[in-house]
């Protein structure tokens, strides 16, 4: 075995490796709370909506 193919396999192992800490990160238990809060952000604002304002659009 030399040096290059060594270097390769190492690589891939390390690559492999990271692939694995960024899934357990986005998929662990701790980031499923922030997902669900960001996921309800949306339906969570007030309808604070003024209907004299401005779409943008010309009448």
């Amino acid at each position: 075995m030399d040096w290059t193919n060594l270097a390769r396999i190492m690589f891939t192992v390390f690559c492999f490796g990271t692939f694995i800490v960024i899934l357990i990160g986005a998929f662990g238990k701790k980031s499923q709370k922030r997902y669900d809060e960001a996921a309800n952000l949306v339906l969570d604002e007030d309808d604070n909506i003024d209907p004299n304002a401005s779409n943008g659009a010309k009448k």
